[in-house]
């Protein structure tokens, strides 16, 4: 069988969307003859530097737009046209190659979301779409906390759900699509009635199995917990501040490490000073993907509570080296954590401060386990990431008979 993918973000040992480019090519090799591959020439370097992508089965073709919409890229305004853009020329040297020597299916894998239209059901072979995000929101009840102009994004991004959901750009791919796969429950919602019947729900994040090895482990004596991801607003770090300030009431030596960089690094800081924790809050900054994953082994939870993540690739890396995860029942990460792997905090019907309680109590038990049993919850970490591997997200996508 000859493939094509469509993937925008594909680079190995980036993390997040090109991660998840870059693993779905390489698990193509074995359930396909003939890999072909569309991404953005910037990524050439560093694809071709990599030996995995010299395979023989394995074939890239780089595409980008002009110097002047590159250039023009900088811009946040000018980034929707672009991403259109883009999947038009995509299409267009699709349809060469196609041409040449017809594909028999075409994936959309990157950008994990199809607002910005795929026109690659035009080739007329089985196209199969996602999994895409991007129908999760943020409860009212816990927005309380933000600030005033990440209320007004929020709102903003709540229409824009809802425009995709009728966008014609959507429906026209939708429509082409023998399958879709959106990563949540919550993203069924981009699906209209008519093409219910197409769509499947499949997290886009995995983990490779072979990082995630059963090791005896010890918790710190002290906790110590950790946010690995981008200093966002959405990601609901200042819950997980508030949360510690009322862990230090119990347990006074508790701390939070922060790593990553984001917009809201100053207002995060401010967060931690009214609270009374900035000598408990570190803000580490960004660190190299293995620097990060190696971290991972000195502390004693990995603290998610994020809103709307369809994903949540640093809790697949952290159950995968036998880190427990504390989480809210949202998105990606509510899906992938389990009882044997950490806490799920439900936050249906419950206000900001009761949340932030239960994810204190949540930090405190994990906190306070006796060393046997933390350590049953880190085999169950492991075993949980192994069971989001790859192999089984290619398995439920690739190998699924399209009608």
């Amino acid at each position: 069988m000859r493939v094509l993918l469509s993937v925008y973000a594909c680079e190995p040992n980036k993390g997040s969307e090109p991660e998840i480019g870059w693993q779905r090519v390489l698990h193509m090799t074995g359930a396909s003859d003939e890999i072909w591959v569309l991404t953005r020439a910037n990524n050439q370097v560093v694809i071709e530097a990599d030996s995995l992508s010299h395979s023989r089965e394995i074939h890239f073709v780089y595409c980008d737009l002009p110097a002047w919409a590159r250039k023009l890229k900088r811009n946040k305004w000018f980034l929707p046209i672009y991403f259109f853009l883009w999947q038009i020329e995509a299409y267009r040297q699709a349809a060469r190659c196609h041409l040449n020597t017809p594909f028999d299916r075409v994936y959309h894998v990157t950008i994990t979301s199809i607002r910005y239209g795929s026109f690659m059901g035009r080739l007329g072979i089985p196209f199969i779409i996602g999994p895409i995000g991007g129908g999760e929101r943020a409860p009212w009840h816990l927005r309380q906390g933000m600030p005033m102009l990440c209320k007004a994004k929020e709102m903003i991004r709540d229409i824009g759900i809802i425009f995709q959901r009728y966008s014609p750009l959507t429906s026209m791919a939708f429509g082409a699509a023998k399958r879709i796969y959106v990563t949540t429950p919550s993203s069924l919602c981009l699906v209209r009635s008519k093409w219910r019947s197409k769509a499947q729900v499949q997290l886009s994040v995995a983990i490779d199995c072979r990082t995630s090895r059963q090791s005896v482990r010890q918790p710190p004596t002290s906790p110590q917990f950790l946010f690995a991801g981008r200093l966002l607003y959405w990601k609901g770090i200042h819950l997980a501040i508030r949360a510690l300030a009322e862990v230090r009431k119990t347990v006074p030596t508790a701390s939070l490490t922060l790593i990553g960089s984001g917009p809201e690094e100053q207002w995060l800081k401010d967060v931690a000073k009214r609270a009374g924790v900035t000598d408990a809050v570190n803000f580490a900054g960004r660190l190299p993907r293995q620097q990060l994953l190696n971290s991972f082994q000195k502390y004693t939870a990995l603290v998610f509570p994020s809103l709307h993540d369809s994903g949540g690739l640093a809790v697949l890396e952290a159950l995968s080296k036998g880190l427990p995860v504390v989480c809210l029942d949202l998105g990606g990460p509510g899906i992938m954590v389990n009882e044997a792997s950490g806490i799920v905090i439900p936050t249906a019907h419950a206000d900001e401060t009761q949340t932030i309680t239960r994810i204190a109590n949540a930090m405190i038990a994990i906190g306070s386990m006796p060393v046997a049993e933390w350590g049953r919850l880190s085999i169950g970490a492991v075993a949980r990431a192994n069971e989001l591997s790859w192999d089984r997200l290619t398995d439920n996508i690739v190998r699924q008979k399209t009608q």
